[in-house]
C-alpha cells in the first residue's frame, strides 16, 4: 500500500480507502461478517475509514466502528459526515435522501453526536454530505466549522458531493472558497467528469486540495462481479442506474483489457490504479462486501499504470472508447 498527504493536512491516507457504507446497509447485498472486512482492512495497509451518520438506520454506520477503533485508533485517518437529520425521515420510501440540517446549532450537535456513536475525541476530516450550494455559500456555517475545528474536535474540513453524478459549481465554489483540505466525487475511468473539471481547478492543482474518489468501479461495470446481463433487485443501489448507462459502460470498460490483460492486474485493481495515475486524488473508495474484495481492490495501489498505459487511457476517454453512448448522462446540480 502506498500513501498520498491529503491536501494541505498533516496526514497521509492509504491510496485505496475502506467505505463503511456496505456494512450499515444491505443496499449492495448482505454483509455477514463485517469485522472480517475491517481485519482485511488493515492487514492491507488502508488507514482511510470513512463513514457518516446517516449510513443504516440510527448512526450504525458510526457506531458499528466503536470497538474497532478502541484497539486501532492511532492508525486509523477517520472521516465522517454531517448535514443529513438522521431522525427525520426519508423523504420518499425507499432509498431517497433524508433531509439535511445544516444550522450552525444542528452542526455542533451532529458533531458531538458523531464523537459519541463512535467512542472517540476527534474526527481527521469532517465532510459535509451531499451539500447542495446554499450551505457552501453561509459564511455562519463555516464560521462554527472553524469553531470545531479551533476546538480540535475536527482536525480538517472536506465536502462530499453526491447522491449521483455532477455538482460541478457547488465543488468548485469548495475548493476555491472554502477552507478543505478534500472534495469527494464519482469519478472512475469511464466517468472523468466533473473529476478532471475540479483536478483542473488551481487549488487541486497546487496540492492544497486533494480528490477523493467513490464509485471507482462504475456501478461493478469495472469490477469483474457482474455481466451485462446481470439484473439487480429493486433493493440494490445498482438498480437506480440506468439500463442503457450501463450496457454503455461495459462496452466501454471492453476497450480496456490492456489495463488487466497480462499486467498481473485484475479488472478491479486496474479500474482503481487507473485513477491513482491522475495526481489530483488521494485516495480511492471502492464498494467492498467481502474481505477478498478489500484485499483485491487494495492491491491497485502496488499496480501503478505505466506512462504508456496512463497515455493510452487518456487517449481512449478523449474519443469516448470509440463509442456512442445510449444513454447521456446529465449532471446534476442545485445551481
Amino acid at each position: 500500500m502506498r500513501y498520498r498527504r491529503m491536501g494541505s493536512a498533516d496526514f497521509e491516507v492509504s491510496e485505496v480507502g475502506f467505505g463503511v457504507w456496505t456494512l450499515a446497509s444491505n443496499w449492495w447485498g448482505e454483509v455477514d461478517d463485517k469485522p472480517s472486512l475491517l481485519r482485511a482492512a488493515l492487514d492491507a495497509g488502508i488507514n482511510f475509514i470513512d463513514t457518516a451518520p446517516v449510513y443504516g438506520d440510527e448512526g450504525v454506520g458510526e457506531t458499528l466502528l466503536s470497538d474497532f477503533l478502541k484497539s486501532n485508533r492511532d492508525d486509523i485517518v477517520l472521516t465522517t459526515k454531517c448535514g443529513y437529520d438522521i431522525d427525520a425521515s426519508r423523504k420518499h420510501p425507499g432509498q431517497s435522501e433524508r433531509p439535511h440540517d445544516w444550522r450552525p446549532e444542528s452542526i455542533r450537535k451532529q458533531l458531538e453526536d458523531s464523537l459519541r456513536r463512535l467512542n472517540t475525541d476527534r474526527i481527521e476530516l469532517y465532510q459535509l454530505h451531499n451539500t447542495r450550494i446554499d450551505p457552501i455559500l453561509a459564511d455562519d456555517l463555516w464560521d462554527e466549522l472553524s469553531k470545531l475545528r479551533t476546538e480540535g474536535k475536527i482536525l480538517e474540513l472536506g465536502v462530499a458531493l453526491g447522491p449521483a453524478i455532477g455538482w460541478v459549481e457547488e465543488g468548485l465554489k469548495a475548493i476555491q472558497e472554502r477552507p478543505i483540505v478534500s472534495l469527494q466525487t464519482v469519478f472512475n475511468i469511464l466517468e472523468q467528469e466533473p473529476g478532471i473539471t475540479f483536478a483542473a481547478a488551481e487549488p487541486v492543482m497546487d496540492k492544497r486540495v486533494s480528490l477523493i474518489s467513490r464509485v471507482p468501479h462504475a456501478s461493478d461495470a469495472l469490477s469483474g462481479s457482474v455481466t451485462p446481463d446481470t439484473v439487480f433487485p429493486p433493493g440494490d443501489h445498482r438498480s437506480h442506474r440506468n439500463r442503457d448507462n450501463m450496457l454503455d459502460n461495459f462496452e466501454k470498460a471492453a476497450t480496456l483489457s490492456f489495463l488487466w490483460e497480462g499486467t498481473g492486474r485484475t479488472i478491479g485493481q486496474a479500474a482503481i490504479a487507473g485513477i491513482l495515475a491522475n495526481p489530483a486524488f488521494a485516495t480511492v473508495l471502492p464498494t467492498c462486501t467481502t474481505a477478498e474484495e478489500v484485499t483485491e481492490f487494495a492491491g491497485g495501489s502496488d499496480l501503478p499504470l505505466t506512462v504508456d498505459e496512463a497515455e493510452r487511457l487518456e487517449e481512449m476517454w478523449s474519443r469516448n472508447f470509440d463509442h456512442e453512448d445510449r444513454y447521456e448522462m446529465t449532471l446534476k446540480s442545485s445551481v
